[in-house]
C-alpha cells in the first residue's frame, strides 16, 4: 500500500506499547515540536444512528447491465465501510427538451434497459442485504420528464402559468414541475415510492428535497414507514426543518466549503472547526444527522476532488477529517481511486476500478480504522497552526491540512509522555490509546 506519512494502528494493544515500551521510534513519533495543539470543540454523545454512504452511480460501473456491474462490486463497496447503498436513478428517461439527465424521469416504477432488470434489482438488493448494506432509492418528487405519462393523463397534476402551460421548475428545461396542492398526485407518488419498498428498498435519498412542500414529506414518509419502520431517508438540501418533516440526514454543503478552504489554506482549522463544523452541527436534533462528503455527483460533473483539493493525499485527508467528525460519511464511486477529471453523471464514463489499487487500498484501510474509535460518548477537538485533532475516548485523527511537513504535540492529557508526531504533508494518523 502506498503510504503518505500515515499510520494507521489498528489494535490498542500496539498503539500502547508505542507509547510505553521505547517502541515509538517505530511510528514516527519524535521529540516535542514546534505547533502545539490547543482545545477547541467537544461534542456530546452523537445525536443518531451514524452511517457509511456509498453513492453508486451506474453509469459509473458499466455501460449495459449497470445494476448487475454494481453487484459484482458490492464487496469492494462494503470494504470501503459502506452500510447504506445509494443508488442514483435508473428509470426510465425521458426524451421530449431532454438532454439525457437521470433526473428526467418518465416512469417511477420501471427501470431503463441500459441499467437492466427488475429481476437485476432484486437480486443487487439481495445481495446488498446479505452484506449488511442497506439499499436506499435517488427519489425525484420534485418535476417529471416532459414526456411522462402524467402530462397527458393529469396535466392539472402539474404546475400552471395563467395562460394553463406547464412550467419547469427554476431553470431546469428539461423536467416539468410538479403540483402538491393535487391530493391524487400526492397519492401517486407515494404509491410508487412503495412500489420500492415493497421490493426491499430501505430508504430515499430524495433530489432537491426543499423543493417540494413539507406537508408531502411527512405525508410520505409516515405512510412509507408503515411499511418499512427502519426506512432512512436522506435529503438533498441543507435546510434543517426537513428534519421535522421525517428525514434522518441533511446535507452540508457548507462543511466541504470548509474542508476546501482548510486544504487550500484559505482559513485555519479554528475557523474550520468552529465555523463550518460546529455551527452546522448545532442545528441537528436528537437522533439525526447531517452527510458530510468532498464530493458527489453534482460536485464531480464539475471538478475531480483530487484536482479541487490538492492532490491525492490532501482529497484522501480531507475525507478521513470528514469521516472522524460526527456525521454520515459519503463516498462516490470514483472517489475511491482518485479518478483525476470529471465525472459528468449525463454520459457514461466507466471507471477503470484498477486502475489506482493502492489508493483504494488507502480508502479501504482508513474507513476500516476509523470504524474503531469509540463514538458513543463524542469527541474533543484540537487544533494548531497547521493540524485538527479528533480526540475520542480510545483513540484520535490528526490531520495536517497543509503542503509542508509539520511537527506537533499531542495534546495534553492524550499522552503520559512528551511526545509528538510528524506529519508528512497532508498527513493524518490514526493513534488508539
Amino acid at each position: 500500500m502506498r503510504r503518505f506519512g500515515i499510520i494507521l494502528l489498528a489494535a490498542a494493544a500496539v498503539a500502547s506499547a508505542a507509547c510505553k515500551d521505547g517502541a515509538a521510534s517505530r511510528n514516527n513519533l519524535i521529540p516535542s515540536g514546534p505547533e502545539s495543539p490547543t482545545a477547541s470543540v467537544k461534542t456530546s454523545a452523537p445525536s443518531g444512528p451514524r452511517y457509511v454512504l456509498y453513492e453508486a452511480n451506474p453509469r459509473c460501473f458499466a455501460s449495459s447491465r449497470q445494476l448487475n456491474a454494481i453487484t459484482m462490486r458490492l464487496p469492494q463497496i462494503k470494504a470501503l465501510g459502506a452500510d447504506v447503498l445509494w443508488i442514483m436513478p435508473f428509470y426510465p428517461l425521458g426524451t421530449e427538451k431532454a438532454f439525457g439527465s437521470p433526473y428526467c424521469i418518465k416512469d417511477y416504477k420501471g427501470i431503463r434497459t441500459e441499467c437492466g432488470t427488475l429481476d437485476d434489482f432484486s437480486v443487487l438488493v439481495s445481495n446488498a442485504h446479505s452484506k449488511g448494506m442497506k439499499v436506499m432509492l435517488d427519489w425525484v418528487a420534485n418535476h417529471t420528464a416532459w414526456d411522462h405519462p402524467w402530462i397527458t393523463e393529469h396535466p392539472d397534476w402539474y404546475a400552471q402559468d395563467g395562460q394553463g402551460n406547464i412550467v419547469y421548475p427554476e431553470t431546469w428545461t428539461d423536467v416539468a414541475q410538479l403540483n402538491y396542492a393535487n391530493n391524487d398526485l400526492r397519492a401517486a407518488m407515494i404509491d410508487a415510492m412503495s412500489f420500492w419498498v415493497g421490493k426491499g428498498v430501505d430508504g430515499f435519498r430524495c433530489d432537491y428535497a426543499h423543493g417540494v412542500p413539507d406537508s408531502f414529506w411527512t405525508e410520505a414518509i409516515t405512510a412509507l414507514r408503515q411499511i418499512n419502520p427502519d426506512l432512512v431517508m436522506l435529503a438533498e438540501s441543507d435546510y434543517e426543518r426537513l428534519y421535522d418533516d421525517g428525514f434522518d440526514i441533511v446535507f452540508s454543503r457548507a462543511l466541504k466549503a470548509g474542508l476546501v478552504d482548510l486544504f487550500a489554506e484559505r482559513s485555519k482549522p479554528s475557523a474550520f472547526m468552529i465555523g463550518s463544523f460546529s455551527q452546522t452541527v448545532s442545528r441537528v436534533p436528537e437522533g439525526k444527522s447531517k452527510l458530510f462528503f468532498i464530493t458527489n455527483h453534482d460536485d464531480a460533473s464539475e471538478v475531480s476532488p483530487v484536482v479541487q483539493f490538492p492532490g491525492e493525499k490532501a482529497a484522501l485527508s480531507a475525507f478521513v477529517l470528514a469521516a472522524a467528525l460526527d456525521g454520515s460519511p459519503l463516498i462516490y464511486s470514483s472517489q475511491e481511486i482518485g479518478y483525476p477529471s470529471k465525472v459528468n453523471f449525463i454520459n457514461v464514463t466507466v471507471m477503470d476500478w484498477a486502475s489506482n489499487t493502492s489508493y483504494t487500498g488507502e480508502y479501504e484501510a482508513a474507513m476500516s480504522v476509523l470504524s474503531l474509535l469509540d463514538r458513543s460518548r463524542g469527541f474533543t477537538s484540537y487544533v494548531s497552526d497547521s493540524t485538527v485533532w479528533i480526540v475520542y475516548d480510545n483513540g484520535l485523527v490528526a490531520v495536517n491540512t497543509t503542503g509542508r511537513e509539520v511537527t506537533c504535540a499531542y495534546p495534553s492529557g492524550f499522552s503520559e509522555r512528551d511526545e509528538s508526531l510528524t506529519f508528512g504533508p497532508y498527513g493524518y494518523f490514526v493513534v488508539f490509546k
